[in-house]
C-alpha cells in the first residue's frame, strides 16, 4: 500500500497564510469578476446618459453683494469699531434677509413674475419626460399661466441660493432657472431688492426717531422752561443767590479738616516716641548706650550726641580687645566696665529728661487736636442751620441743569436723524453684477457619470462578491492542498465527450483523445495539462507497481464528476505505455463507460468469462455487477478473490468506485486495494461536502494517494490563481481551443 496521507496535518493553517489583507486574491477576485464589474459599470453609465438626455437644464447666475459699515461713514459721523462677532452677525443677518419672503415679494413685484411665462412654465422634469416616452403621461399645456403672489414668492426661496464667500463679509447671491436669461435677471433682482430694502429700512427707521425724538424735545422744552420760571419765582420770594452762605461754611470746614489731619499726625508721631523712650528708661541704666540713637531726634547738640557715640564705641572696642588678649580677669578689663557704667549712667540721664520733653509735646497735640474737632463739630451745626429755603433753591437748579443737558443731547440726535433721512445711505453694496451663464449647472455631467461610475463599481463588487460566495466549489491545486490536506495531482480538461453517444463509441473517443495527447497531435494547452494528471498518478503509483500489482480506486464523492471517464483515460494511457491493465467497472451509475461484448478464449475463471479485453489495446475490462464478479457486492469473497488473482495476473489494476455521497460500498472495497484517486469536478463539487466526507471517516485520507480536478475550463483557470501562480504560465504558449472528437484520431 502506498504512504499514507496525513490529513490532519495538512490542514494546519501556516503563519504564511494568515493575513489580514491579501491583495493578491483581491486582485485575482476582480480579474474573474470583470465581466460583471464591467457590466454593472456599463448599465449605471447608459442609466446616467439616458438620466443627461432626458433631465432638464438648469442654469445658476450669482452676483455678489459686499456688507460694508465704512459706508455709513460718508455722512461725517464717527467711525465706530466693528468686531469679528458683531460682523459675524451681520453677515448671517444679511443672508437671512436675503432669504426671507420680503426679499422674493420685491423681486417677483419688481419683475412682475406672477405673469412670467418663462417663470411659469419650466420644461418637463426627469420623470415627466419619462412619462411621456412611456404614454403614461399627458401632453404639456401650451395656455398662459399666472400664480398668485404667495405662490412666486414660495418658488424664488426655493431656488434662490445664498452663501458666504469663505469667512468675508462677502455674500453671494444667486438664482436656478430653467434659463441663462432668467437665471441673471432674477440674481440682479435680488441685488438691488436687498438694497432697496436697507434703503426703506433706513428710512423707516431714521423717520421712526425723528418723530419720537421730536415729540421728546417738546416736551422736555416745556419742562426747562417751567423749571426755570420756579427758579426766578423762588428768587423774588426769598431774596436769596444759589450757594451763597453754603461755599463760605464749606471753606472753613474743607480748612479745619486739613489742620485736624495735620495734628492727628503729629499727635500720633509724639507718642510713638514717647512709648519707645518709656521703654528705655523702665529698662534702667545697664545697657543705656546702646539707644544713645534716639538722642538725635532731641533737642540735644549734635556734637555731643557724636561725642557720646564715639565714646561708646571706643569703649567697646577696648573691652573686647582686652577680654579677647588676657581674658575676662584682667584688671585693665575692669577699670574699662566702670567707664563704661558711668557713661551708661550719662546717657540714661539725657534719655529721661528727652521722655519728660516728649510727654509734654504730646500732651499739647492732643489739647490741639480737640480743639480742632470741636471747631469742625461747630461749623456741621452752623451748616445745618441754612434755611430750607437755600435748600429748596438748589433743588430747582440743578432740575433746571438737569433738563437743559437732557434737552441739548436730545437737540443733536435730532439733527443727526433729520440729517439721515435726507441722505440715507445703506451698509451694503453689490461689487459683482450676475453674469450670463455659458454652462447648466445641473445636471452636472462629469459627476453623475463619476458617481455611476463608482455605483457601477460599488454594484459590481457586491455582486462578484455574491458569486464567489455562491463559489463553493475547488478551483486550484492551492485550495486542495490547504483545505483538503491531500496531494494535488493537476488538472484534467474539460473533454468534448458526447453524451449522449453510445458507449463504446464514447469509449473510442476517450482513447483517440488519450492517443492525441500522447502524440503530441493535440495542442499543449489542453493535451499537456491532460496527460500530465495522467503521469502523476501514474508515477505515484509506480512504486507499487515495481513491486507487483497496484490496485488503484477511482473516487468521487457525487455522481457526474468525470470520475469513469478518468478511470478509463487512465487504464487507455497505462495500456499505452506497454502495461497490463484490468479495469474493473465498479459503479452502478449512469458515468460508467460501456464495455465490448468480445470475451478473450485465452483467459480462464469464472470472472474471466466475462472481462472483455481490446485487441486494439489489450485493455481488459470486467463488469462488477456480473454474477461471476460479484454480483456489484463489492465487499463480497468473490470481489476479493478477483482482486487477489488480478495482482497476479496484471500490472495495474484500476477499480471504478461507485460515488462515496450516495453508497458506502467504495469504503468496503477500499481495504483491498493499494490507494484511491480522488476526483472532484472543478467548480462543482462543494469543499464543505468534500471535507465533510473526509472528517466523518478519517481512514478515507490514509488511502487518497491524490485529487484530481476534472472538467477545467483552461481559458478560466488563471483567473482563480495568484498574480504568480503557476497556472497562469504554464498553458499560455499554445491558445488553441480544446479539439473537438473528429480531430482526434480513431
Amino acid at each position: 500500500m502506498l504512504e499514507k496521507n496525513g490529513f490532519s496535518e495538512g490542514l494546519a493553517p501556516q503563519p504564511s497564510d494568515m493575513k489580514t489583507i491579501d491583495l493578491d486574491r483581491i486582485f485575482s477576485l476582480l480579474r474573474r469578476q470583470a465581466l460583471v464589474l464591467g457590466l454593472c459599470v456599463g448599465v449605471m453609465l447608459v442609466l446616467a446618459t439616458v438620466y443627461l438626455t432626458l433631465a432638464p437644464r438648469s442654469y445658476v447666475s450669482a452676483g455678489q453683494i459686499l456688507i460694508d459699515r465704512n459706508l455709513e461713514q460718508v455722512t461725517g459721523e464717527a467711525q465706530t469699531p466693528t468686531s469679528a462677532t458683531d460682523l459675524e452677525a451681520q453677515v448671517l443677518n444679511q443672508i437671512e434677509v436675503l432669504r426671507s419672503s420680503r426679499v422674493a415679494k420685491t423681486v417677483a413685484e419688481a419683475e412682475n413674475l406672477m405673469t412670467d411665462q418663462d417663470f411659469l412654465n419650466p420644461p418637463p422634469s426627469f420623470s415627466q419626460r419619462v412619462k411621456s416616452i412611456l404614454g403614461l403621461g399627458g401632453a404639456p399645456s401650451t395656455e398662459r399661466k399666472q400664480a398668485s403672489l404667495e405662490d412666486v414668492v414660495g418658488m424664488l426661496r426655493s431656488h434662490v441660493q445664498v452663501d458666504r464667500m469663505g469667512r468675508s463679509s462677502i455674500i453671494r447671491v444667486g438664482y436656478e432657472a430653467p434659463t441663462p436669461e432668467l437665471a441673471q435677471r432674477i440674481a440682479n433682482a435680488y441685488g438691488k431688492a436687498l438694497l432697496q430694502d436697507q434703503l426703506n429700512a433706513e428710512l423707516e427707521a431714521t423717520s421712526a426717531a425723528a418723530d419720537w425724538l421730536q415729540q421728546r424735545l417738546a416736551e422736555i422744552g416745556e419742562s426747562q422752561r417751567q423749571a426755570i420760571l420756579a427758579i426766578q419765582n423762588y428768587r423774588e420770594e426769598t431774596g436769596l443767590t444759589v450757594g451763597q452762605d453754603r461755599s463760605l461754611t464749606n471753606q472753613r470746614i474743607e480748612t479745619l479738616s486739613t489742620q485736624l489731619a495735620e495734628a492727628q499726625a503729629e499727635t500720633a508721631r509724639l507718642r510713638a516716641l514717647s512709648s519707645q523712650l518709656q521703654n528705655v528708661v523702665a529698662a534702667g541704666p545697664d545697657g543705656a548706650s546702646t539707644y544713645v540713637a534716639l538722642l538725635g531726634s532731641s533737642l540735644t547738640d549734635p556734637s555731643e550726641i557724636e561725642s557720646l557715640r564715639n565714646q561708646v564705641a571706643t569703649l567697646n572696642s577696648r573691652m573686647a580687645q582686652i577680654e579677647a588678649a588676657y581674658g575676662p580677669d584682667h584688671p585693665q578689663l575692669a577699670a574699662l566696665k566702670g567707664e563704661k557704667s558711668a557713661l551708661d549712667g550719662h546717657i540714661f540721664a539725657l534719655l529721661q529728661n528727652l521722655n519728660a520733653q516728649y510727654r509734654t509735646q504730646l500732651d499739647i497735640a492732643q489739647q490741639q487736636e480737640a480743639a480742632l474737632r470741636a471747631d469742625i463739630d461747630a461749623e456741621g451745626r452752623s451748616a445745618g442751620d441754612i434755611s430750607q429755603e437755600q435748600v429748596r433753591l438748589n433743588e430747582l437748579q440743578q432740575r433746571s441743569d438737569a433738563l437743559g443737558a437732557l434737552y441739548n443731547s436730545y437737540l443733536t440726535r435730532y439733527e443727526e436723524a433729520v440729517q439721515r433721512q435726507s441722505f440715507p445711505i445703506p451698509s451694503v453694496r453689490i461689487v459683482t453684477d450676475a453674469v450670463l451663464p455659458d454652462n447648466p449647472s445641473s445636471p452636472r455631467t462629469v459627476v453623475i457619470l463619476a458617481a455611476a461610475i463608482i455605483a457601477g463599481a460599488f454594484a459590481g463588487v457586491v455582486l462578484g462578491a455574491l458569486n464567489e460566495m455562491r463559489d463553493r466549489g475547488f478551483r486550484t491545486g492551492t485550495q486542495v492542498r490547504k483545505q483538503l490536506g491531500l496531494r494535488f495531482l493537476g488538472y484534467v480538461p474539460k473533454l468534448q465527450i458526447d453524451a449522449k453517444a453510445a458507449p463504446a463509441e464514447q469509449q473510442r473517443t476517450v482513447r483517440a483523445l488519450v492517443q492525441g495527447a500522447l502524440g503530441s497531435r493535440i495542442g499543449r494547452r489542453w493535451g499537456a495539462p491532460f496527460i500530465e494528471v495522467l503521469k502523476t498518478t501514474r508515477m505515484v503509483a509506480q512504486p507499487i507497481a515495481d513491486r507487483g500489482t497496484a490496485v488503484l480506486g477511482i473516487l468521487s464523492v457525487l455522481p457526474g464528476e468525470g470520475k469513469s471517464t478518468f478511470a478509463h483515460s487512465l487504464a487507455e494511457m497505462l495500456t499505452a505505455s506497454g502495461a497490463r491493465v484490468l479495469l474493473i467497472d465498479a459503479d452502478s451509475g449512469g458515468d460508467r463507460l460501456g464495455t465490448a461484448s468480445r470475451i478473450l478464449p485465452s483467459q480462464q475463471g469464472e470472472w474471466r468469462r466475462v472481462a472483455v479485453t481490446d485487441h486494439e489495446t489489450g485493455l481488459v475490462t470486467l463488469s462488477a455487477s456480473a454474477p461471476e464478479a460479484g454480483g456489484g457486492d463489492l465487499s463480497s469473497l468473490t470481489m476479493q478473490k478477483v482482486l487477489a488473482e488480478a495482482r497476479g495476473q496484471f500490472d495495474h489494476v484500476i477499480v471504478d468506485l461507485p460515488p462515496l455521497g450516495p453508497v458506502i460500498d467504495a469504503l468496503a472495497l477500499l481495504p483491498f486495494t493499494d490507494g484511491a484517486v480522488l476526483v472532484a469536478e472543478w467548480g462543482r463539487t462543494p469543499r464543505r461536502l468534500l471535507r465533510s466526507v473526509l472528517e466523518r471517516e478519517p481512514e478515507l485520507a490514509d488511502y487518497v494517494i491524490g485529487v484530481a480536478l476534472n472538467k477545467v475550463d483552461l481559458g478560466t483557470l488563471p483567473r482563480f490563481t495568484d498574480i504568480e501562480g503557476l497556472e497562469r504560465f504554464a498553458y499560455r504558449t499554445d491558445n488553441r481551443a480544446a479539439p473537438a472528437v473528429e480531430t482526434a484520431p480513431r
